[in-house]
């Protein structure tokens, strides 16, 4: 029997030979390309705007990081600590980030294409109005996932935790969530486009219910005399 191919691409990414990055060099507006930035430790990280090629960040710690607007492709973050970081409306392709501790990312309304989350640990995601193709979270713990008024297709959840999810006016296709361990659905009239476990779909038939109106009820109906 034929293996199933999935339906997420995440295209590996092959780094050329780096050039040590300076962080004095991590400005609004930046062009980076190239370059390999290692245990960059600041209070504030500004890359807002930026053109970030073919880099590698690892060991980033930062109490704020701003990279609203900014573009990134290729590139790989790893192991990087950031309480707050903003990303909106940014256009990310081909990126890997690995072992990341966030607090609240706010990455609404950005533009993601094969992007994988590996090992992650997020407070808040917020990614309201985003556009989402091919994208995985593999063993991530995100306490609540805000996906409000996005579009996402070949998204997939492996082996990962989401307590929380918003999906209310998103619209979902080959949305894959049989990995992810979920407690609270918001907007679940938009499921339609997923793919759950019959075990998901058990704990969340009350909630449908409740979603539609239907009282469950086990006992026999009164009879008519």
């Amino acid at each position: 029997m034929a293996k199933r191919k999935p339906a997420v691409r995440i295209d590996e990414i092959r780094l050329p030979a780096l050039e040590a990055g300076d962080p004095a060099d991590l400005l609004p507006g930046a062009r980076l390309d190239g370059l390999a930035f290692e245990g960059v430790e600041v209070e504030r990280i500004d890359l807002s705007d930026a053109s970030v090629m073919e880099c590698s960040l690892t060991g980033l710690g930062a109490d704020e990081a701003d990279l609203r607007g900014a573009r990134v492709r290729d590139c790989v973050i790893s192991a990087a600590r950031l309480p707050s970081l903003r990303a909106g409306r940014g256009d990310w392709r081909d990126v890997r980030i690995e072992g990341a501790r966030i607090g609240s990312a706010e990455m609404y309304e950005m533009n993601w294409g094969s992007v994988h989350f590996v090992d992650c640990k997020i407070t808040y995601l917020n990614l309201r109005g985003a556009t989402l193709r091919d994208v995985a979270f593999t063993r991530c713990a995100i306490e609540e996932l805000d996906l409000a008024e996005a579009t996402a297709q070949n998204v997939v959840f492996i082996g990962s935790s989401v307590p929380t999810l918003d999906v209310q006016r998103a619209q979902l296709k080959a949305f894959d969530l049989r990995g992810a361990d979920l407690h609270r659905i918001t907007g679940l009239s938009r499921l339609n486009g997923t793919t759950v476990s019959s075990v998901q779909l058990d704990l969340l038939a009350p909630l449908l219910a409740a979603e539609f109106g239907m009282v469950i009820d086990d006992t026999a109906p009164p009879e008519i005399p």
